[in-house]
């Protein structure tokens, strides 16, 4: 067989392959948000499911984004309309993938980035397996395979799953450690990697395209932050002209107490931390942004439900 041939059957049949690879992909999607469905981080995909361009602040990060930030109390207390689309150890390509996915539907007036995602270390592989499993989602999903119903093969997906939570993730155990000092003031820099940056530098520029302020926040943790990372995105954020707000520096207005406010010895904050944190949050953004109290426009009605439905959850934790 001549070299000709050889490079022409391979040729058709990575092109046979990557049609394949593609016709598939919907296939394996999954058709619903529902944890059942098979759809990953399912609380965070509840965004799919938020009627269209009623969500005007959206959170991304890692586990401090939904365990420091509970939406609901931003509209119980203020009528602000929020989600948190934050993961376990989200690094930057999932938040931006994240960010992108939220704007499908939704048209947030501000995006707050908490800031540990920045740290959340990992190469070009991940990154670039990241973008192909976006473009051909079988190689996400590839387990749904033993699990497909004929809908998969003809259906549209339909996402109907509601977060009432709107991402935030309760949890009110308490392992607390004395509190102490932690926020040592410091000149020099612990800086993030290149790749991070980069997709930093993605995320600020599609907000700015699409119209949304960007707003970093650090949360209160003893475990993930300090003063020199605390410089570094300060440098960072000055670069880009867009608000940095460590609440970690900020202890009257956010009076974090880490024997009772950690779920996990200063790693994450329990509810009662993350009702602080969202309080001056939701306090700061009514009188600061340009945001509307959604409480009484009959369109956010369906909140109220959420409402109920966390306060349940809130009675029931008592009992």
């Amino acid at each position: 067989m001549s070299i000709l041939k050889k490079v022409l059957k391979c040729a058709l049949f990575i092109t046979g392959l990557a049609v394949i690879l593609v016709i598939s992909g919907p296939v394996f999607m999954p058709k619903n948000n529902m944890k059942e469905s098979g759809i990953e981080d399912f609380q965070t995909n509840g965004i799919r499911s938020e009627k269209k361009n009623t969500i005007d602040v959206l959170v991304l990060g890692d586990s401090l984004s939904y365990a420091g930030i509970a939406p609901i109390l931003l509209y119980k207390d203020y009528g602000i309309t929020s989600y948190v689309c934050g993961s376990s150890g989200q690094q930057m390509f999932d938040t931006y993938r994240y960010l992108k996915i939220a704007f499908e539907n939704q048209k947030p007036k501000y995006v707050i980035l908490e800031t540990d995602a920045l740290y959340r270390k990992f190469d070009m592989a991940e990154s670039i397996g990241s973008d192909v499993q976006g473009m051909l989602p079988v190689f996400r999903y590839h387990d749904r395979w033993k699990n497909l119903e004929l809908k998969d093969f003809k259906g549209q997906a339909k996402y109907t799953a509601v977060n009432d939570h709107k991402g935030y993730r309760y949890n009110d155990t308490i392992k607390g450690i004395p509190n102490k000092q932690y926020m040592i003031e410091t000149t020099e820099i612990q800086d993030m990697t290149d790749l991070s940056k980069s997709y930093f530098d993605q995320i600020a520029k599609f907000c700015k395209k699409n119209g949304a302020e960007l707003i970093l926040v650090s949360i209160p943790s003893v475990k993930n932050c300090n003063y020199k990372k605390h410089n570094a995105i300060q440098k960072l954020a000055d670069k880009y002209d867009v608000e940095f707000i460590n609440l970690n520096l900020m202890p009257e207005e956010v009076p974090i107490d880490w024997e009772v406010d950690t779920r996990d010895k200063g790693d994450h904050l329990n509810h009662t931390g993350a009702t602080k944190v969202t309080s001056y949050l939701g306090k700061y953004l009514s009188e600061n942004k340009d945001l509307k109290d959604r409480r009484l426009e009959e369109k956010y009605n369906h909140w109220n439900k959420s409402l109920d439905e966390y306060l349940k959850t809130i009675e029931t934790a008592k009992k």
